[in-house]
C-alpha cells in the first residue's frame, strides 16, 4: 500500500525549525567571541575600527536573537519560506561582519593578530556546518562572505605564505561546503523519512479502525459460519503459500550453496574446483574433436605492494575491476577462473591457430595495463602470463596448469608484463631451482660462500675510504656463482635471512682484521634484506654480531633498498631508529628506482643515498639521467645526506659527479668486486694512500 510522500512545505517547516533551534546558542557564542576578540586586540588594533566592527557584529547578532523570539511566539504567522529568507538575510549580515574582521589584518603587521583572525574565521566556518547545514542558503550566506573576504585579504598581502593560505582557505571552503551539502541531504532524508513514517502510522491506524468496524458488522449480522469458512479458507491459502515459499527458499539455498562451492566469493568467477571440472571436460572434447585448447595462467604484477600500501579493501576492488576487464578481453565461450590471491586462469577452447592465443594474450595485457580507478586514485599494474597448450604441453588439468604456471614464472623472471609459451626447458629450470635451494642450505652451513669487496672512493681526494661487501657462492660443481643466480632463490625460500647474517658476520670480522693491520678504511657497507628487517630480533642479532666480532658500530654501514623501505615505512622507521641509536650508519640503496615520498624520506634516520647505476651509466649521452642525478644530489644536500654514486665506469662520469658535490663513487673505474686478499694491495697501491700513511 502506498501512503504518499511528505509535502515540500512539511519538510521546509522542519528545516526552519532546526535552524531556529540552533540560533540562540550560536548567536550568544558569536557575541562572546566578539567581546573576547575586542579585549584581545584592544592594544593591537585601531580602537575606533575595532569598536566599529564589534558594534556591528553584536548588533547583527542581537537582531538574529530578536528574530528568534518573534519566531518562537508566532511560528505559523508566516510561511516557512518567509522565515527562511529572514534568517538567511540576518545570517548574511553576521557572515559579512565576520568577513569585515579580516580587513583589520591589513591595518597591522602583527603575526599574532593575523593568526588569531585566520583561526577565528576558520573556526566560525567549521562550526557553521552542524548549525546551518539543515538549510543550505543560510549556510552559504554565512560562510561565503567570510571565505571571500579572507581570501581577498590574503591575496592583497601578496606574500608567498599568504598566497598559499588563500589557496588553502579556498580548498577548505570547498571541503566544508561539500560536507555541509552531504549533511543537508542526510537531514532532509531523515525529515522526509520521519514525515513518511508518521503518515504511515496514521494510515495504518485508520486501516485498523476500518477492520474493527467490519468485524463488528459481521458479528452483528451473525454470519459466524461464513466467517469461519472464510477464516479457514484464508488459513489454508496462507499455509499453501508458506509451503511454496519454503520450497522456493530451500531450492534457492541449494543453488546458492552449489554456486559458492564452485565460485570465488569476491569476483564470482569459477574457482579451482570448477576450473578443474571444466578443463577436464574441455580436454575430453578436444580429444574427441582432434582440436586444441590453451590455458593462460595470469599473475598480477606488484599486487602485494598495492595491497600493503593502499589496504586490502583497495586490493579487493582492484581484483574485481581486473575481473571486469578480463571479461571484456575474452570471448563469451572462454572460461575465466580465479585460483586465489592475484592469480587468474583463462581457458580458451577450439584454438585454430597460435595467432589467436597471441592476440588474446596481448589483448589481456592491453586491458590490464590501463590505469584502474580505486577510491579516487589511479592505480597502475600489469600482469605476467604463462601459456600451455593441449595436447603438446599436457593431457590433464594438473599438468596444463603446472606448465602454464612455470611459463608465467619465466615471464616474471624476464621482466614481467608479457607472456611466454611453455617449453620443456622451463620444467628443467624449476627443477634446477629446487636443487639450487638444497645446495644453498648446505653452502651456508659448510662455508661454501665467500665475500667479495668493491672499493668506494672519496671523489674530492681520490682515495678509497670504504668498501661494500658482496656475497659470492663457490659451488663445488658450478664454480663461482654470481648473486643473480642464487639470491632470488634465497629470497623466495627465506634463506636470505641466514645468508644475510652470514655475510654480516664475515664482513665485520674482516673489517676488524683490516683495522688491526692499519688499513685506512672508514666504513664497510653490508646489504640488509627486507625479510631481515621484518624480524623482531634484527637489532639484537646485529648488536650480538658486533660484540662477538669486535667490530665498532661506526665502522658499519647497512644498506636497505628504496622499494622495501617505502612499502613498509612505519616498521622500517622503528627498526632503523634502533640501529641508528647503536651508532651504525644507514643508507638507501638503488635510490631513484622506487616510490620514495619526500615526507617519509625526511623522517628516516639515514645518513646516505646511493644513486642507482642505471642513472649513472648513460650520463654522457642521456640528458634525462643527468637531470635525475642532479636532482638526487641536490635533494641529498638539502636533507644533509651524503651521496654515493654506483656504477662509475668512465672518467667523464667521475668528473661529472665530483663537480656536483657527490662524496663517494663506486664502480669498475676503480675496481670490480674482488676477494679480501686483493683489497690490501689495491688500497696500498693508491698514491693518495701512500701520502696519508706516511703522514700518519
Amino acid at each position: 500500500m502506498y501512503y504518499g510522500r511528505p509535502t515540500p512545505d512539511r519538510v521546509l517547516t522542519q528545516q526552519i525549525k532546526l535552524l531556529f533551534n540552533n540560533a540562540l546558542p550560536a548567536n550568544l557564542t558569536v557575541i562572546t567571541i566578539t567581546l573576547l576578540l575586542t579585549i584581545t586586540f584592544w592594544d593591537k588594533l585601531d580602537r575606533v575600527q575595532l569598536l566599529s566592527w564589534s558594534a556591528i557584529q553584536v548588533t547583527t547578532s542581537l537582531a538574529r536573537i530578536l528574530l528568534l523570539i518573534h519566531y518562537e511566539k508566532t511560528p505559523k504567522k508566516c510561511h516557512p519560506g518567509t522565515w527562511g529568507r529572514r534568517y538567511v538575510f540576518s545570517t548574511l549580515l553576521v557572515g559579512t561582519a565576520w568577513g569585515c574582521l579580516t580587513l583589520l589584518m591589513l591595518t597591522t603587521d602583527e603575526q599574532f593578530v593575523h593568526y588569531v583572525i585566520f583561526l577565528v574565521i576558520f573556526g566560525t566556518i567549521s562550526v557553521s556546518v552542524p548549525v546551518l547545514a539543515s538549510y543550505l542558503p543560510a549556510f552559504f550566506a554565512y560562510v561565503l562572505p567570510q571565505s571571500l573576504f579572507l581570501i581577498c585579504v590574503l591575496i592583497l598581502q601578496g606574500t608567498q605564505w599568504s598566497l598559499l593560505l588563500s589557496a588553502a582557505a579556498l580548498i577548505y571552503t570547498g571541503l566544508i561546503a561539500a560536507t555541509s551539502r552531504n549533511m543537508n541531504r542526510q537531514i532532509c532524508h531523515s525529515i522526509k523519512l520521519e514525515t513518511h513514517n508518521q503518515s504511515l502510522v496514521e494510515s495504518l491506524g485508520s486501516e485498523v479502525v476500518q477492520r474493527k468496524a467490519i468485524q463488528e458488522e459481521l458479528e452483528l449480522h451473525k454470519l459466524h459460519l461464513e466467517h469461519q469458512v472464510a477464516l479457514r479458507t484464508e488459513e489454508l491459502t496462507r499455509s499453501n503459500e508458506n509451503l511454496q515459499k519454503e520450497i522456493q527458499i530451500r531450492t534457492q539455498a541449494e543453488k546458492n550453496l552449489q554456486h559458492l562451492a564452485h565460485h570465488d566469493t569476491l569476483t564470482n568467477l569459477p574457482n579451482r574446483l570448477l576450473l578443474d571440472a571444466r578443463l577436464d571436460h574441455a580436454i575430453k572434447r578436444a580429444h574427441r574433436n582432434k582440436s586444441k585448447l590453451a590455458v593462460l595462467f595470469l599473475d598480477l604484477d606488484n599486487f602485494k605492494h598495492i595491497n600493503d600500501s593502499l589496504g586490502h579493501s583497495a586490493g579487493d576492488q582492484l581484483l574485481q575491476k581486473v575481473t571486469e576487464r578480463l571479461s571484456d578481453a575474452t570471448r563469451e565461450d572462454d572460461t575465466i577462473a580465479r585460483l586465489g590471491g592475484d592469480e587468474f586462469v583463462v581457458l580458451m577452447e577450439a584454438v585454430k591457430d597460435t595467432t589467436d592465443i597471441i592476440c588474446l594474450a596481448q589483448k589481456i595485457l592491453d586491458h590490464i595495463n590501463k590505469p584502474f580507478e580505486v577510491n579516487g586514485e589511479s592505480i597502475f599494474t600489469g600482469c605476467s602470463i604463462g601459456i600451455s597448450l593441449y595436447p603438446t604441453d599436457g593431457d590433464s588439468p594438473a599438468t596444463l596448469l603446472r606448465n602454464a604456471d612455470a611459463a608465467m614464472y619465466r615471464t616474471k623472471d624476464e621482466g614481467r608484463n608479457s607472456y611466454n609459451f611453455y617449453t620443456q626447458e622451463m620444467t628443467a629450470t624449476a627443477y634446477d631451482r629446487i636443487i639450487l635451494e638444497g645446495s644453498l642450505r648446505r653452502a651456508i652451513e659448510h662455508d661454501e660462500l665467500t665475500v667479495y669487496y668493491q672499493p668506494q672512493k672519496l671523489l674530492s681526494e681520490g682515495r678509497i675510504v670504504g668498501l661494500e661487501a658482496l656475497v659470492r657462492w663457490i659451488h663445488p660443481e658450478l664454480g663461482v656463482l654470481p648473486p643473480g643466480r642464487f639470491l632470488p632463490v634465497a629470497e623466495a625460500t627465506g634463506l636470505i635471512v641466514p645468508l644475510g647474517e652470514w655475510v654480516l658476520r664475515h664482513a665485520c670480522l674482516q673489517m676488524v682484521k683490516w683495522k688491526k693491520a692499519g688499513l685506512p678504511i672508514d666504513v664497510i657497507a653490508v646489504n640488509l634484506a627486507g625479510k631481515q628487517i621484518r624480524r623482531r630480533d634484527l637489532v639484537m642479532i646485529i648488536k650480538q654480531t658486533l660484540q662477538e666480532t669486535g667490530c665498532k658500530p661506526e665502522w658499519l654501514e647497512l644498506e636497505v633498498t628504496e622499494g622495501f623501505i617505502m612499502s613498509e615505512t612505519q616498521d622500517s622507521i622503528s627498526a632503523l631508529n634502533q640501529l641508528r641509536e647503536l651508532g651504525i650508519q644507514l643508507a638507501i640503496d638503488d635510490f631513484g628506482t622506487g616510490y620514495s615520498s619526500l615526507s617519509y624520506l625526511k623522517k628516516l634516520p639515514i645518513d646516505r643515498l646511493k644513486i642507482d647505476r642505471s642513472f649513472v651509466q648513460d650520463l654522457e649521452t642521456d640528458s634525462d639521467d643527468a637531470a635525475i642525478v642532479r636532482a638526487i644530489v641536490s635533494l641529498g644536500k638539502s636533507l644533509q645526506l651524503q651521496i654515493t654514486a654506483e656504477g662509475i665506469e668512465t672518467p667523464f662520469q667521475e668528473a661529472f659527479l665530483a663537480d656536483l658535490g657527490c662524496e663517494l663513487g663506486q664502480g669498475y673505474l676503480y675496481s670490480q668486486p674482488v676477494p679480501c686478499e686483493q683489497i690490501e694491495a689495491l688500497i696500498r697501491s693508491q698514491p693518495h694512500l701512500c701520502k696519508t700513511s706516511s703522514a700518519s
